[in-house]
């Protein structure tokens, strides 16, 4: 896979897992759950941003339609993951863990592959970034 699909696969990634922090935040009572899915949704918005940014910088003429299997690279389950229609907010957390130990592997790989040192260093802090929210999301278990 080119590193520009990568890129690309990254920022849906980064903006799913804004989106799903973001509504959290919106919809749960516990205020300490409130504050960390708002920390965390500004977390991914930045990375996000910055995705975009190296897409703009290093492929600014790349262009791709993600299928279902790229999308599935870094994300688990649908893209809106409600407590009320998914069980339980324990079973929200534990897809959204999964998402993030996924995206943090993907990362890592790509880390491992980019010939780019500032992608490089990119990459592997982003891992970092995906794991510690995988668990930070431990902390939050009712």
């Amino acid at each position: 896979m080119s590193l520009a699909k990568s890129l690309t696969i990254a920022a849906y990634g980064e903006s799913v897992a804004s989106y799903r922090y973001r509504t959290l935040a919106e919809k749960t009572r516990n205020e300490n759950h409130r504050r960390v899915f708002t920390e965390m949704a500004d977390e991914e918005q930045e990375h996000h941003t910055h995705v975009q940014s190296l897409l703009k910088k290093h492929f600014p003429d790349e262009n791709f339609v993600l299928t279902p299997a790229d999308k599935e690279s870094v994300i688990v389950g649908p893209r809106n993951l409600d407590p009320a229609e998914h069980g339980s907010t324990t079973a929200v957390l534990k897809t959204i863990q999964e998402s993030e130990r996924l995206t943090g592997r993907f990362y890592a790989a790509l880390a491992e592959a980019a010939s780019l040192t500032e992608l490089r260093s990119i990459f592997k802090e982003m891992a970092d970034e995906c794991f510690d929210h995988a668990e930070r999301l431990n902390q939050l278990y009712d």
